[in-house]
């Protein structure tokens, strides 16, 4: 196994590239694997290029019938390389050659559904029974995959400068408490306002990037507090003002706006935080002339919905894009010489051990988008916390830096990889079967503790954060481990109290602890 760790616009593509025409040589085929589904018509393009119909793509945006065509042209051999998102993992390619995973760090990668994978884990297995290459690629690779690069159980590989020395976009900080004390509510600093200006007058592109769609936050009665919620979803609901709606962005539902508080019947409604469709409004009246396309999960839900907006920003047709964070890796448009990004510290303070390396991580990534050509890019971080280390990791491009000091914090107050999380979930639609399954759980597993007490770092049940989703109520059971040693046996105790009606699973470092 082999970790390319390279500075965005370093030419890590064009090493995949060549180790597939390697691998095609000598006659064996390849996976190449992706985290969004936005990624693969770029790089389904530049496969197709290169090796003609040789390529197939797989993934889950594709109707059944098409599915069914790219999956028969791989399992016949008609074609030699599958690329898709994570489920190309299963493609039915034989005699495999070489397996790429370009952003091996994304979250994406992990399916939190079943059947649930790690799709690094699966890799790694098919590319041990194939004798092949696996290369796992990124500008900010995982703490855990660049612990074991260090290590010495993955090869590392590394491109610290861009193609033809190129610099790394210079990244600006636009302290946001200065703006409010200078009476500036919207979402830009004045700062973002004059480069974005600039940056229009020069006629070339910039990308907006906010990782909160819609309109608002949340819709709260500025009477009583009450804030809209999904009935079956203890989460608050979005609003969207082009629909006029209120969704929930866990379950889909779609519930009329609100013109009075249910709870006290007051008309004074207002609206919390900022998403990418209010962003595009703001901006259609700071510059008006200006051509603006939004890509979100609400603007790519139809048929190639991803592929004709990167398509038409390609194309110039738009002089901004605003998006979350489905635009901030792997895309190249040379004519985007500035990035915005609205929000930097929404990812920085959630109650995650992972929340600095994920905002490292997306600041790094969205920046990349910037300056890929001849025109030197530019890079507006507004921030509410300047002085945060993470940010300044980050500004710096310092990953070696950023690691060190993650990995010492960890090792400090043992999480990950020094520990094991796991959770036990427990899901059913009603309340009362699934608590007293979570007690059965809970007791299966504290016999299991009583035993090997010094095993357990951390060690209890509770309701999980977000109570119910889609009308399922849930319930955790939530340990920490000094090692895997006892997996095996929390796997059988948990499973063995699930039935018809509940559910039971168990998650290993899960991405999302909510």
């Amino acid at each position: 196994m082999q970790l390319l760790h390279g500075v965005t616009g370093s030419g890590k593509t064009e090493i995949y590239l060549t180790l597939i025409a390697d691998a095609l040589k000598r006659g064996k085929n390849a996976i190449f694997l992706v985290p969004e589904i936005s990624l693969t018509p770029q790089m389904f393009r530049q496969l197709r290029a290169r090796f003609g119909e040789s390529a197939a793509i797989l993934h889950s945006g594709l109707s059944a019938g098409e599915k069914f065509d790219e999956w028969w042209r791989l399992r016949t051999g008609e074609a030699k390389i599958a690329i898709g998102a994570r489920s190309a993992v299963f493609a039915p390619v034989d005699n495999v050659g070489v397996i790429v995973m370009d952003e091996e760090h994304d979250a994406s990668y992990v399916s939190e559904s079943n059947p649930r994978y790690r799709t690094a884990e699966i890799a790694r297995m098919r590319a041990e029974y194939n004798g092949c290459k696996l290369v796992l690629g990124s500008a900010t690779p995982s703490v855990e995959g660049y612990m074991k690069a260090k290590s010495g159980e993955y090869a590392l590989l590394e491109l610290p400068e861009r193609i033809n020395m190129r610099p790394l976009p210079e990244i600006l900080i636009a302290d946001m408490r200065r703006e409010v004390r200078r009476g500036n509510n919207t979402a830009f600093s004045a700062l973002l306002r004059e480069e974005l200006s600039d940056c229009l007058q020069r006629g070339e592109q910039a990308i907006v990037f906010l990782n909160r769609r819609g309109y608002a936050q949340s819709v709260i009665c500025r009477e009583c507090g009450y804030v809209a919620k999904c009935e079956a979803c203890d989460v608050s609901l979005t609003y969207h003002s082009d629909e006029n709606c209120l969704k929930c962005h866990y379950c889909g539902a779609h519930y009329h706006m609100l013109s009075a508080c249910p709870a006290c019947g007051s008309v004074h409604l207002g609206y919390t935080g900022t998403g990418t469709q209010k962003v595009v409004g703001e901006l259609k009246k700071l510059y008006p002339s200006a051509r603006i396309l939004r890509m979100d999960n609400d603007t790519t839900a139809g048929k190639e919905g991803h592929y004709k907006i990167l398509k038409a920003f390609a194309g110039r047709e738009a002089d901004i894009l605003v998006g979350t964070q489905m635009i901030a890796k792997g895309h190249d448009f040379p004519a985007v010489t500035l990035v915005g990004i609205l929000d930097a510290d929404m990812s920085l303070h959630f109650s995650d051990y992972r929340s600095g390396e994920r905002t490292f991580q997306l600041i790094t990534q969205v920046s990349g988008r910037s300056g890929r050509a001849e025109e030197k890019g530019k890079v507006v971080l507004q921030t509410y916390d300047p002085d945060n280390y993470i940010l300044r990791f980050a500004t710096a491009y310092d990953y070696k830096g950023f690691f060190e000091h993650e990995i010492s914090l960890r090792k400090a107050t043992a999480f990950p990889p020094f520990a094991k999380i796991v959770r036990v979930m427990v899901s059913a639609s009603d309340d009362k079967k699934a608590l007293e399954t979570l007690k059965e759980v809970w007791f299966s597993l504290k016999a299991l503790y009583d035993g090997d007490a010094d095993e357990f770092l951390f060690f209890n049940k509770m309701r999980s954060p977000v109570k119910k989703i889609q009308n399922k109520y849930r319930y955790q059971v939530l340990m920490r481990l000094k090692s895997g040693r006892l997996l095996g046996e929390i796997y059988e105790r948990a499973l063995r109290c699930a039935s018809r009606e509940v559910l039971v699973y168990v998650e290993e470092d899960p991405n999302n602890l909510s």
